[in-house]
């Protein structure tokens, strides 16, 4: 597989924009879960894929697991390292792309993503990569966000006000799906998975639209790129729109449900 550069270096620029470490805040309740299930031990070697500023990797580090991160965007990485000095944890974190891991075949017990590796353009390439540093017998963890999700209406949104990407590129949510991380993965894995949520407390719909708007940086992006500017206006009020559908108020109190699929992927023994 040939990584295309400029696009590569479009998606670390993009996703530096805007404060990630305040959206990582709310994906933590993924990340805490997603170990809970997989509860990784002393001494178990894990890589964390598109690791952000660490949410995955302390919390399998405070477990005694010998932790890699990687990210593509390399700026999150003084906050997470600021995170694991005040955890009295030590994470090799490396800048690298989810499509062409920097490390040898079967170097890892457990390989993990929350939200992240669902965004590589080519997921043919993404899925193979962890499959090919895992060791046999190992176990691939994530979470990903769903066809159904607020995320990925929030996508589409976006997506409508540019040009569409070539091939899956434009089609993360497809990682939310069992059956197509059954077939991404291949014969002699056994894919496990259940449906979750996050909830983003948030007064309104709009309130949660200006969050990601100051803070997340794809949407930062598009906001500084939008042709003509004036068409800002217009993106913002439509995502304002389809976040009420979601907004509620429940027992976790008022703000937007995010579903999310946790998916295991167990790999045979004998690869």
């Amino acid at each position: 597989m040939t990584i295309d550069r400029n696009i590569q270096e479009i998606n670390r620029t993009m996703w530096s924009y805007g404060e990630y470490r305040h959206v990582a805040d709310l994906l933590r309740p993924g990340a805490a879960d997603l170990v809970e299930r997989l509860a990784p031990g002393p001494g178990t070697r894990h890589l964390d894929v598109a690791t952000g500023n660490g949410n995955v990797a302390l919390l399998s580090a405070l477990r005694g697991a010998v932790v890699d991160g990687l990210d593509l965007t390399d700026e999150f990485f003084p906050d997470a390292r600021t995170r694991f000095d005040q955890a009295g944890v030590t994470v090799d974190l490396h800048r690298g792309d989810a499509q062409e891991l920097p490390f040898p075949d079967a170097s890892f017990d457990l390989v993990t993503s929350t939200y992240g590796v669902q965004f590589a353009p080519d997921h043919t390439a993404a899925a193979g990569e962890m499959a090919r540093v895992l060791c046999p017998g190992g176990r691939v963890g994530m979470c990903n966000w769903t066809a159904r999700s607020w995320t990925a209406h929030f996508q589409a949104v976006l997506s409508s006000y540019f040009p569409s990407a070539a091939g899956h590129q434009g089609q993360p949510m497809l990682w939310g799906d069992p059956d197509y991380l059954t077939e991404l993965f291949g014969p002699g894995c056994a894919v496990t998975a259940e449906r979750r949520e996050l909830f983003y407390a948030f007064p309104s719909a709009d309130d949660l639209i200006s969050f990601f708007a100051t803070c997340f940086g794809p949407f930062i992006a598009a906001k500084n790129t939008i042709a003509p500017p004036s068409r800002w206006k217009e993106l913002r009020a439509e995502l304002v729109e389809m976040t009420e559908q979601f907004h509620t108020t429940d027992e976790r109190g008022t703000g937007v449900p995010v579903e999310y699929l946790l998916a295991v992927v167990e790999t045979r023994g004998d690869r």
